[in-house]
C-alpha cells in the first residue's frame, strides 16, 4: 500500500512551483569466492535511487526511492519509498509526519546508537546505513546551541531476505518473514532525544531514550521456519564527537533493559578516534582510525551478542582514509576489524571517485574470516559500481 500511496504523491508534489530533485542509476557487479557449492559465486543488479522536494505551504514534501533488480536473485527485485513525508516548519520548531530514515552515531565502522531504522538485509547487509523507512511522528524544538526531539515509530518493518542462494542469508533453514512482535505490530516506540554542541570544546553529543521495541531481533521457529521476533525494551543512548586539534575522539554508548524473558539486559560500548595527516603526499590527507566495540550481557543464560548475529561484541577495528582533495573528490577506505573474543576477522577497502563530474567509480574488496564453528561462512567479494548521477 505504501508503494502506491507514495506513485501517487509524486504527481502532487510536481504541481505548480519549483521541484528539486537528483538521484543516479548505477550498475554493480560482484564476485563472490566461497567454499559452499550451494552458494552463487557471482551477482549481477541494476538500482536507482532517486529524491524530490517541494516546498508546499509553509513546509516541505519530500520522497526518496530505492529500486534494485538482481539479475539472479529474484528476492532482490523491488522498489521501496524509503522518504515518504511532509515536514511542517514554524519559527523555532519543525513537524514531521510520514517515513523516512535517520542516522546516529559517532564511530565509523559500526554505529551501535544507530537504533531507529531496521536494516535492508534485501541490500547489503554489510553496508549499515542501508535501511528501511520508518512510519514516525516527530516533532523538534530548536534551541539556541541544541535541539530536542519527541519521536513516536509507529511500525516494526519486517526484514526480508535474499534467497537461499546468497552468500548473504546465512540462516541454516527456511526463513519466513513474517515478523513476530511481543504488541502489536503497530505499537509505537517512543525516542527522546537531545542533541547539542560546546563551541569551547568543539564538541557535539546526543542523548536518547527509547521505550519500545529494540532495534535487535531474535529468531525462533513457527510451523518449521525462522521467524523473527521483536520485543519491549527501555534503552538509554549517548554518543558524542571531540575534536582537539588534528585529532577527533568518538564515543557511543547504550544500555537495554529488557522485557523478554528470553533476552538478557545488556550494555554496548563504543571508543574510537581519527588522526589526520595535512598534506602528506601534494595535497592527500590521511586519517587513521581506531575503534573499539563491547556488548556485555547481564545474564549468560540468556540470549545474547552471538545469538543475535552480532560481530561487535568484543571487536577492535583499525583502518585508514585517503582524501585526494581533486575534483572527483576521490577517497580511499580501508578497515580490519577483529573479534577478540574468536579471532574473527572482516578486512575490506573501498575505492570512490567521479568519472567526467555526472559519472561515479567504486571499486571494493571484503574477506571474511570466520571461526570454523561460526554462523557465518568464508567470504571473498570483489565489487565494482558505474553510475551516472542526475
Amino acid at each position: 500500500m505504501k508503494r502506491y500511496i507514495a506513485l501517487l504523491s509524486i504527481p502532487l508534489i510536481m504541481i505548480a512551483g519549483e521541484l528539486d530533485y537528483k538521484g543516479n542509476i548505477s550498475f554493480e557487479t560482484q564476485k563472490l569466492s566461497t567454499d559452499n557449492d550451494e552458494k552463487r559465486d557471482h551477482a549481477e543488479a541494476l538500482r536507482i535511487e532517486s529524491e524530490f522536494k517541494k516546498e508546499i505551504g509553509i513546509g516541505q514534501m519530500a520522497i526518496k526511492i530505492k529500486g534494485i533488480y538482481d539479475a539472479n536473485d529474484h528476492n532482490r527485485r523491488y522498489i521501496d519509498f524509503n522518504d515518504l513525508y511532509y515536514q511542517l516548519n514554524f519559527e523555532n520548531s519543525d513537524l514531521l509526519i510520514g517515513r523516512n530514515t535517520r542516522f546516529w552515531g559517532a564511530l565509523e565502522f559500526f554505529n551501535l546508537t544507530d537504533v531507529f531504522n531496521t536494516k535492508d538485509f534485501l541490500d547489503d547487509p554489510f553496508d549499515y546505513d542501508s535501511k528501511l523507512g520508518a512510519w514516525n511522528i516527530a516533532y523538534t524544538y530548536y534551541l539556541e546551541s541544541g535541539e530536542f526531539s519527541i519521536i513516536a515509530k509507529l511500525h516494526e518493518e519486517k526484514q526480508r531476505m535474499q534467497d537461499s542462494r546468497s552468500l548473504y542469508n546465512f540462516l541454516p533453514f527456511a526463513y519466513d518473514d513474517h515478523l513476530q512482535t511481543a504488541e502489536n505490530v503497530n505499537l509505537p516506540s517512543l525516542y527522546l532525544k537531545y542533541s547539542a554542541s560546546l563551541e569551547r570544546v568543539q564538541m557535539d553529543y546526543s542523548l536518547i531514550y527509547e521505550h519500545g521495541y529494540d532495534g535487535q531481533r531474535f529468531m525462533d521457529f513457527h510451523q518449521g521456519s525462522l521467524r523473527q521476533h521483536a520485543y519491549i525494551v527501555d534503552k538509554f543512548l549517548a554518543y558524542s564527537t571531540l575534536v582537539m586539534g588534528d585529532m577527533i575522539y568518538k564515543s557511543e554508548l547504550a544500555y537495554t533493559f529488557s522485557d523478554d524473558t528470553k533476552v538478557s539486559d545488556y550494555g554496548q560500548i563504543g571508543l574510537g578516534g581519527e588522526y589526520t595527516f595535512y598534506g602528506v603526499w601534494d595535497k592527500r590527507d590521511l586519517g587513521l582510525l581506531a575503534e573499539y566495540y563491547r556488548y556485555m550481557a547481564e545474564d549468560d543464560t540468556k540470549l545474547s551478542a552471538k545469538d543475535f548475529a552480532n560481530f561487535f561484541d568484543d571487536d577492535m577495528s583499525v583502518g585508514f582514509r585517503l582524501s585526494m582533495n581533486d575534483f572527483a573528490s576521490s577517497e580511499v577506505l580501508g578497515g580490519l576489524d577483529i573479534d577478540l573474543g574468536n579471532q574473527e576477522k572482516i578486512f575490506f577497502v573501498k575505492y570512490d571517485t567521479r568519472v567526467f563530474e555526472k559519472y561515479k567509480l567504486a571499486l571494493s574488496y571484503q574477506h571474511l574470516a570466520p571461526k570454523s564453528d561460526s554462523m557465518f561462512e568464508k567470504l571473498d567479494r570483489a565489487k565494482l559500481e558505474f553510475g551516472y548521477y542526475f
